[in-house]
Order: structure tokens, then sequence, then C-alpha cells
């Protein structure tokens, strides 16, 4: 029977299937790295942890602002696209494109993808 790691490793190999993707991983919201798949130059655990205060920002925001819960984070740089999505309460679902990315088809997919996390973790 596999560990959750290894499905969580699964999870991520087959989203990079999907193509045009330097980098994703799954995040606790505590910054914490989960599992990843990055190339030698992004150093996984720093990509993590600045997740995770991406995504802190914007949920403060969120709140401050009082307009529900954040859905989706995209920030697009000269070199890609960094998206970023709730995989559950605990959990954030991360990739870093590259550019000019189909960012649709990778939205796509990547819901479907946080949704494994989120069952995989919490079994919801």
């Amino acid at each position: 029977m596999e560990t959750k790691k290894e499905k969580l490793d699964d999870v991520l190999s087959s989203f990079l299937q999907v193509g045009q993707i330097k980098a994703c991983a799954i995040v606790s919201k505590e910054g914490l790295l989960i599992s990843s798949r990055t190339p030698p130059d992004v150093d996984a655990r720093i990509f993590s942890a600045l997740c995770s205060t991406i995504m802190g920002a914007a949920e403060a925001a969120s709140t401050q602002m009082k307009t529900g819960a954040v859905g989706q984070i995209s920030l697009k740089t000269e070199k890609g696209t960094i998206v970023l999505i709730p995989a559950g309460s605990k959990v954030i679902f991360t990739v870093l494109t590259e550019t000019g990315a189909q960012i649709g088809l990778i939205l796509v997919e990547m819901e479907s993808k946080a949704q494994e996390v989120e069952e995989i973790l919490f079994g919801t």
C-alpha cells in the first residue's frame, strides 16, 4: 500500500505532464515543504516559505477587505507565473510556470490536483 508521501509524489509527477511547468510543490500554510518537484536552480524550501508568505498576505488582505476566502493567487513575472491555490484549509498547491504557459489549462489541472492532495492528506 502506498504511503501518503508516495501518493503526493505521484500527484506532482502526473501534474508535470501538463507541460510548461518549472516547479510545483505542496506546502503547509506555515511554510513547511511537504513535497515538491523543482529544478536544481530552485530551492524548494525557500520556494515553499515564500509561497506561504504570499498566501498569508492574501488571506489577511481578503479578511480585512471582507471579500471571502482566497481561491487563487497568480503572480505574472518576466520569466513565468507563480500560481497558488488552497488544497484544504492547511495546505497550498503551488506552481511556477514557464514564460507563455497556458495558464487556463494549468489552472484546471491545479484545481483537480489540489482536490487530490486534500483527499490524500485529510480524507475529504
